[in-house]
């Protein structure tokens, strides 16, 4: 997990050169950032799969979340193939918590990296 003060700027690398199904990404706990950035990051052929980002809110009595997190939006892997990016800005919200998972195994041989950047 990551941790930051409310309107500071943060990079945490969310999922690292990952290709399972159902991979979970670190967690950042954004409250207080209303630009946020996720980073798609293909390495190699990504010729499928899916990656999806998520939010939850828990608080301080628990250290984690259980529960099924709410989706945001979802990139296909096909979409960096290559070594390319792709940058999805979410809208303006007030988030707790945001990961990426990958909810659908990358195919074709290659793998992603999820980055957040907020501010």
């Amino acid at each position: 997990m990551s941790r930051v003060s409310p309107g500071g700027p943060m990079r945490v690398v969310l999922l690292n050169a990952q290709t399972a199904d159902e991979t979970l990404g670190t967690y950042a706990y954004v409250a207080g950032c209303p630009g946020i950035v996720i980073y798609v990051i293909g390495t190699g052929t990504t010729s499928s799969g899916v990656i999806t980002i998520e939010e939850a809110e828990w608080g301080p009595e628990s250290s984690n979340y259980g529960g099924t997190w709410s989706p945001i939006t979802t990139v296909n892997a096909s979409d960096v193939t290559g070594g390319l990016q792709k940058a999805i800005h979410l809208p303006l919200g007030e988030y707790a918590y945001v990961r990426t998972r990958i909810s659908t195994a990358i195919g074709g041989g290659g793998s992603v990296t999820t980055v957040l950047r907020a501010s």
